[in-house]
């Protein structure tokens, strides 16, 4: 029987190639996801979450509450000086850097002229007082009396200018510190008045002259207050050594707990720029001193070096094991909210001593407040407890053992803190109670204020253990 021409060629269509690999993939596809599938549902029956009894001891100790803020430490204290008189530069005894004391002069001007003027007011003003006395024992006229007196009045007036001038040819720093920039070379024209007009005392635009003494006064703290300067450009600046503070911004639903006088835990989130001298950022020009200080002026991270002195400079830089501390008290606390975030927030400044070798003007610290603390407060992980219907209860080892005898226990409980929930009622201290946790939660439970575990959550800087 001959072919017939529509069979054959239906037949070879369907073994075609370009039909036959469509379906090949299909088939694969198809098998594929009912196997994945089946495994799948497979795993996802078969996989359960145990949990773990632990004891969690009931402790007496310390419970503090605390508000924590961002901010970037400034120098407690900065004096921009400069020459308020006319004159030629003389002498600078100082470079960026250097320590200086309270009363050391710093610079000079050309007082040759200015001594005249002292001279010349002092021979006026005992010529003033000469003349009075002449006419008062001559029983001179009451309105020449108060020609002379007035006229004695002028010329002690002008001794006092003329003296102040003469001051003003010396710069002087106001307390002890380091000077953080110099802008005067010595031959340089100075015209009436200076680049910036700073009083005898340097306070003009230095920030923290008129602030009060930092707390009460114990902690040796120079005082701390507004760290704003001028945008006119100091001859000399100097700055507190080791003395900084940290202007932080406080939430409005935390404000009202936060008073000044009230300690906090200063901790460093970054540092600044390394090359600088302390307390100040530099190297690479990113500060007031491009290239550090050789010899004596630490700043930031570095690197170890090789048996041989050199530097290894494939090594990465060394970083701290951990982040630097330091306390310091609340100074100051604004009555005015700022809301150009978009949420009412106040500043909140907080002084504080610091290493210079870990502390640096620029870097940005954390500012733990401890706004509350009190001490002999009976607590438990505040995972121990349950609360339901308003009532709060706990699992007692009654034996002391977690897989022994228990009992529920009613309990009434007041403040919670850093995953601590005070009991004022159910329980004593040493009472071991459970805590239920997933099998292989990390890090012990949490059996006191101030150590992290299974309370929940990261202990207050306040805090301490019992």
């Amino acid at each position: 029987m001959p072919d017939n021409p529509v069979h054959r060629s239906f037949g070879q269509r369907l073994v075609h190639p370009v039909v036959i690999a469509p379906l090949v993939v299909a088939l694969i596809v198809a098998g594929w996801w009912f196997l994945i599938r089946d495994d799948s549902s497979a795993e996802t029956t078969t996989t359960a979450i145990t949990t773990t009894k632990q004891l969690s001891e009931v402790t007496s100790g310390t419970m503090s509450n605390s508000v924590s803020a961002d901010g970037t430490v400034e120098a407690a204290k900065t004096d921009d000086l400069s020459f308020t008189a006319a004159g030629t530069v003389t002498a600078v005894n100082v470079k960026a850097g250097d320590t200086v004391t309270t009363g050391q002069v710093l610079a000079t001007i050309d007082s040759a002229e200015l001594a005249a003027d002292v001279a010349s007011a002092r021979s006026d003003v005992a010529d003033a007082e000469a003349r009075l006395e002449d006419d008062t024992d001559a029983d001179a006229s009451d309105e020449q009396i108060e020609a002379d007196e007035a006229a004695l009045a002028t010329s002690k007036d002008t001794l006092a200018s003329a003296q102040k001038a003469l001051a003003g040819a010396s710069l002087v720093a106001t307390f002890d510190g380091t000077v953080a920039s110099v802008d005067l070379t010595v031959g340089e024209e100075l015209s009436s008045g200076g680049s910036g007009g700073t009083d005898l005392t340097g306070s003009a635009t230095g920030s923290g002259q008129s602030a009060g003494s930092l707390g009460s006064g114990s902690s040796g703290l120079p005082g701390v207050g507004s760290t704003e300067t001028t945008s006119t450009t100091a001859q000399i600046q100097v700055v507190s050594s080791g003395y900084f503070a940290v202007e932080v911004s406080v939430d409005s639903s935390d404000i009202d707990s936060v008073k000044v006088g009230q300690e906090a835990t200063v901790t460093v989130t970054t540092s600044s720029s390394s090359g600088g001298f302390p307390g100040f950022p530099g190297g690479g020009g990113g500060g007031g001193f491009p290239g550090g200080f050789p010899g004596g002026f630490p700043g930031g991270a570095s690197t170890d070096e090789s048996p041989s002195g050199d530097a290894d400079a494939g090594a990465a830089p060394q970083l701290p094991t951990s982040a630097a501390e330091a306390t310091g008290i609340v100074t100051e606390v604004s009555q005015v909210a700022d809301a150009s975030s978009g949420v009412a927030s106040y500043a909140v400044t907080v002084g504080f001593v610091g290493d210079t070798k870990e502390f640096f003007v620029g870097s940005s610290v954390t500012a733990e407040i401890t706004t509350s603390e009190r001490e002999g407060v009976l607590q438990v992980s505040s995972r121990a407890i349950s609360t339901t219907d308003g009532g709060s209860t706990v699992t007692l080892a009654t034996d002391g053992k977690a897989d022994g005898a228990t009992e529920s226990r009613t309990v009434t409980t007041g403040e919670t803190a850093n995953g601590m929930t005070e009991i004022t009622s159910g329980l004593e201290a040493g009472d071991q109670v459970i805590v239920t946790v997933p099998s292989g939660f990390p890090g012990a439970l949490r059996t006191g204020s101030g150590a992290p575990g299974a309370g929940g959550g990261a202990p207050s800087a306040g805090g301490s253990d019992s």
